[in-house]
This record gives structure tokens, C-alpha cells and sequence, in this order.
């Protein structure tokens, strides 16, 4: 099934492999917890109508921002590492599959959330005048978009495609 098994018990630059393996499980948790935070901000504010809420969940949602990108590049360093052990991974479709569907899935969520977030903070912005910049209509639309479900239908397949591509190594 795509590939050679591993030898789990060669070493890279003198790390075991399965301590990479180990590492690259952790990173992908790690990214999934982490980034599941703002998944649930998403989902939590649709129900409040207190701006200054909305804004204080989105700036928590914001400080996950670094930590979710640490664990992304220790899940793509950890998985190039890998390649340069398991033989034959570099050859097999699946695994440029796999990195094609990460960069893809990155590179839309840039593009649908983070504008969605822009546009959510703004909708919640106050006029020196203290009237909000937004009605409260105009928020109510942007927070109960269909946005929201884009974006977690887009991770949650693209997820679903990279673990069911790493762990099957569909040969096709």
C-alpha cells in the first residue's frame, strides 16, 4: 500500500524515527486543538449581540494565531523529515497529494476567514460619537453567514482527505 514500510528503527541526523513519527502526530494534534479554539470562537459568537464580547472572543481567537502556525510548520518540517527516511515516499503520489491538499487548504482559509474576520471586526467598530459603524442588522448578517460553515466544511474535508491519505497510501 504506496510505498515501502518504514524502518522504525532507522534514526534521522541521529533522532529515532519513530520520535519524528511521535512529533508529527503531536504537531497535527497540537494544530487541531489550537486551531479548534477559533473553530468554536466562530461558532460562539453568532449568538451574541455585545460588540465588545464579539471583539474580546475574536482577540482570543487572534492569540492563537502563532502557536497554530508553530504546530503547522512542525507538521510539514516533521513530515519532510520523514520522507527523507521512509523510502519511496518522495515517489508516491499520495504523499504530494497529501502537501497539495495542506497548501491548498492553508492558502483558502487565507483567503475565506481571514477576510471574514476583518469584516466581523469592523462590523463591531465604535464611532467616536459611541454609534456603531455597522447596524445591528448588518452585523447579525455577517455573523450568521453561511461563512462560518464554509470554512469548517473546507478544514474538516481537507483534514478528513490528508489523514485518509496518510493513512491508506492509496498507490492509484
Amino acid at each position: 500500500m504506496g510505498g515501502p514500510p518504514c524502518d522504525c528503527e532507522s534514526y534521522i541526523l541521529g533522532v529515532p524515527y519513530a520520535w519524528i513519527r511521535y512529533l508529527h502526530l503531536a504537531s497535527g494534534l497540537a494544530f487541531m486543538a489550537i486551531h479548534g479554539a477559533s473553530m468554536v470562537v466562530l461558532y460562539v459568537i453568532r449568538s451574541e449581540t455585545d460588540r465588545k464580547r464579539i471583539e474580546v472572543l475574536m482577540g482570543f481567537s487572534a492569540t492563537t494565531v502563532a502557536p497554530m502556525y508553530v504546530s503547522l510548520l512542525m507538521v510539514i518540517g516533521t513530515g519532510l523529515w520523514m520522507a527523507f527516511v521512509v523510502t519511496g515516499w518522495f515517489s508516491q503520489p499520495w504523499y504530494w497529494l497529501s502537501l497539495g491538499v495542506l497548501i491548498l487548504l492553508t492558502s483558502l482559509m487565507w483567503f475565506v476567514a481571514r477576510p471574514f474576520g476583518k469584516r466581523l471586526l469592523a462590523a463591531c467598530e465604535i464611532r467616536p460619537s459611541g454609534l456603531p459603524r455597522r447596524s445591528d442588522e448588518e452585523l447579525s448578517l455577517i455573523l450568521h453567514s453561511q461563512r462560518t460553515n464554509v470554512i469548517t466544511i473546507m478544514g474538516v474535508i481537507g483534514l478528513g482527505l490528508i489523514l485518509y491519505l496518510m493513512v491508506f497510501k492509496p498507490a492509484f
